[in-house]
């Protein structure tokens, strides 16, 4: 092959495995708010589900060693007065009392509509849109 098809081809593969990973993405997005299921899809969805804990718990080991986390989400600091992320005063959310996920167990404050974790829409969330 001439080097103009190879590099036309390498384009193309390229292109083609951004809209898969778009496409991917979407699909993903559609399980988690409960609009497609197959087993196929569910299979895959429980192991990036099972990343998406393992992700979480690493990204705030280290800086929520007080499991206190703001209605936003952002992890706290027993020293914090004001939520970095949002800028709420944080002494009310210390006394929040969280909920866990049904999906993958991670605690998140009640105010929250979706899992930080995973992304999965809360049940108390659910319950009060049916």
């Amino acid at each position: 092959m001439n080097e103009y098809i190879e590099r036309e081809l390498s384009r193309l593969r390229n292109n083609k495995s951004l809209l898969l990973a778009e496409l991917g993405q979407y699909v993903y997005y559609q399980y988690r708010i409960g609009q497609i299921y197959s087993d196929e899809i569910n299979e895959i969805g429980q192991k990036i589900i099972e990343l998406d804990h393992d992700i979480f718990k690493l990204q705030n080991q280290e800086s929520n060693e007080t499991g206190h986390l703001c209605s936003c989400g952002n992890p706290l600091n027993e020293s914090d007065h004001y939520c970095a992320k949002c800028g709420k005063e944080v002494k009310e959310e210390r006394q929040v009392d969280p909920v866990t996920c049904n999906q993958c167990g991670i605690e998140v404050v009640t105010q929250a509509a979706f899992c930080y974790a995973c992304g999965t829409k809360l049940a108390h969330q659910q319950e009060g849109v049916r």
